[in-house]
């Protein structure tokens, strides 16, 4: 599972048996969303492509990129960028 952290606007791959909401509870303050990381493939295309969707909106935007929702382009949450 891969959750995205809004306050540091990151994506982190969570260990396996620990859950959304045992990351909540430890972790008050802070915002985590469960994402679908895309793969290695789609990824590539969106690079040639010259841009890229966002983390949990999906809106279309610039490989270095924030939607208007405020959520970053995925190569960019990835570190990729």
């Amino acid at each position: 599972m891969h959750v995205y952290e809004a306050t540091k606007r990151k994506v982190y791959k969570v260990k396996a048996g620990v859950t959304l909401d045992t990351l909540r509870s430890k972790y008050p303050d802070k915002i985590f969303i469960k994402v679908r990381k895309p793969g290695l493939k789609t990824l590539e295309e969106w690079t040639y492509d010259s841009g890229c969707e966002t983390v949990k909106c999906g809106c279309w935007v610039e490989p270095d990129g924030h939607c208007r929702h405020g959520m970053p382009s995925w190569l960019l949450a990835l570190g990729l960028i």
